[in-house]
């Protein structure tokens, strides 16, 4: 192993841990050790740190093992772009993601990859976290807002996608074990979003092929004192998560008609564009992101003046779409304008 090293022709492993590590000089070595713990020794860890300006980089290389990879980005660029680096200089054919300050537990990497390996047709497979507080004890708080948002059981990709566009998320990042090839096929994830890019991963993974959740905890994951977590409800992430939100549900929008429907079967009515009736539904629903993202659909949906012969031609079979929608945009308060 170490010839080939000096020569350059390190073998490729059959997994690539990624980490983007940040300022998490107290937790980087138990969650790179338990990696190395894993039963399943086939792999490699990728790790880009994203400008740390504590000792987290000191604690990496602290640790000296040639399966560690570490790049040092001089400059914190955002937990998005420090993990694409990652996996772009990953070599595995899966991929593992696992935050900074979470861990593996025992056994993880070999039984996830013992499914994909079983499950051709599965693209990604999750499981569940086991929460830890700052001192790695088990966190059990009902009222925390993971608490029960994680979930497990059989779904068809269709039932995922609508799980995501009514409830949001229910898979636990630093859980997944994800072929590389999904990767290069959709795509890293946006930068975009600080919020909701694994959801974003997630909708996208969905409308292109399975996914599975494990029924067991496969990964630590930390809940940090004081709203740490880039998750938690601070007031700046909760109205980023909004935006996000809407912006996101866009993706329903470019499925074809007959996964639309998969996604959502009462959606049957000829009379009305299937995204007129997700615009109608988005606008039933109680938070006021799906309100934005209806009525960006609906008016997406209808022809505007250009071409002319779209909009005589709708005008046509049916000529009160465009006073319903109308009505509507006087209807939905976005900006809190009515007193």
């Amino acid at each position: 192993m170490k010839l080939l090293e000096r020569l350059g022709l390190r073998k490729r492993p059959l997994i690539s841990v990624v980490v983007a590590s940040y300022n998490h000089q107290a937790y980087v070595q138990t969650c790179l050790q338990s990696v190395l713990d894993q039963d399943f020794q086939d792999f490699e860890i990728v790790v880009t740190d994203d400008g740390s300006s504590d000792q987290t980089v000191a604690h990496i290389k602290a640790l000296s093992d040639p399966r560690i990879q570490l790049k040092v980005l001089p400059h914190n660029r955002g937990a998005c772009n420090a993990l694409n680096d990652a996996i772009l200089r990953a070599r595995g054919r899966f991929i593992a993601v696992l935050n900074s300050d979470d861990y593996f537990l025992p056994g993880k990497l070999g039984q996830q990859l013992a499914y994909l390996q079983a499950h051709p047709q599965v693209g990604a497979v999750f499981g569940l976290p086991a929460f830890i507080n700052e001192q790695g004890e088990v966190f059990d708080d009902p009222a925390h807002r993971d608490h029960n948002a994680f979930v497990a059981g059989e779904r068809t990709r269709h039932q995922w996608l609508r799980h995501f566009f009514d409830e949001g998320n229910a898979l636990c990042h630093p859980t997944v074990l994800i072929r590389r090839e999904v990767y290069d096929r959709l795509g890293l994830y946006d930068p975009r979003l600080a919020q909701v890019p694994d959801l974003d991963m997630w909708i996208r993974l969905a409308s292109h092929t399975g996914l599975h959740v494990m029924p067991q905890a496969l990964t630590a994951f930390r809940v940090r004192d004081g709203l740490q977590n880039a998750s938690a409800g601070r007031p700046e992430v909760i109205v980023r998560d909004a935006w996000e939100r809407a912006r996101i549900l866009r993706h329903y929008l470019a499925l074809p008609d007959a996964e639309l429907l998969q996604v959502f079967p009462e959606f049957v009515a000829p009379t009305e564009p299937l995204r007129e009736q997700l615009a109608r539904y988005s606008l039933t629903k109680p938070y006021p992101f799906f309100h934005r993202f209806g009525l960006d659909a609906w008016f997406d949906s209808l022809p505007g003046g250009h071409p002319p012969k779209a909009m005589l031609q709708a005008l046509q079979t049916r000529p009160q779409a465009w006073r319903e929608f109308i009505a509507h945009t006087g209807q939905v308060d976005l900006h809190k304008i009515r007193p």
